[in-house]
């Protein structure tokens, strides 16, 4: 996790990670944007054409992917917890594929990056993200009821958070989010 004091020699597996990691976090926004952008389109003039309807769902799984597998974190109780909802969510992502229920696939992803937004909070005091597992709670809840509205605005308000998180970690060297390597649980 971040020790921003500590300068850790990092090696070329540490730099790929940590910039995978990130990458993750890019996708995330950009998940939450293009399926805000879908659902409001699709809300607004009907279904869109099988040529131009990309699921959003598929860059959710890379992002998560990416970030779950590439976690930083000291303990490792908590990484657990973020890594196995994220390869959760994946999988029923795949389960669920035709289901009205992909609603639990979205939560577990959601869980993740819950857990993601609030390390990062922790770590380098980030606007913003400690309101992130509560809108991400709201949009679940909304996805289950169907409240399209609130579940586009919501996530609409979570990309922006996590578009801004993306700026501010392209800003930080790659040892921030490493931390002190002798501190982690194995």
């Amino acid at each position: 996790m971040a020790n921003p004091e500590h300068i850790e020699v990092l090696d070329t597996l540490d730099k790929a990670s940590v910039v995978a990691y990130r990458l993750g976090i890019v996708m995330f926004s950009i998940a939450s944007v293009w399926y805000c952008l879908i659902g409001i389109v699709e809300l607004s003039w009907g279904e869109l054409p099988l040529g131009f309807h990309f699921d959003p769902s598929i860059l959710f799984c890379i992002a998560t992917a990416l970030s779950a597998a590439n976690l930083h974190v000291y303990d490792k109780k908590i990484r657990s917890v973020i890594m196995y909802s994220g390869w959760l969510g994946i999988v029923l992502f795949v389960a669920l594929a035709e289901s009205e229920a992909t609603w639990i696939a979205y939560g577990f992803v959601f869980v993740a990056f819950s857990g993601i937004a609030l390390k990062e909070s922790f770590c380098f005091n980030v606007f913003g993200l400690k309101l992130v597992p509560l809108l991400l709670m709201a949009v679940t809840f909304s996805m289950v009821f169907t409240y399209w509205l609130v579940v586009y605005g919501l996530l609409a308000f979570v990309a922006i958070i996590f578009v801004y998180l993306s700026i501010r970690k392209s800003r930080m060297p790659l040892h921030f989010d490493i931390g002190n390597k002798s501190n982690y649980q194995i």
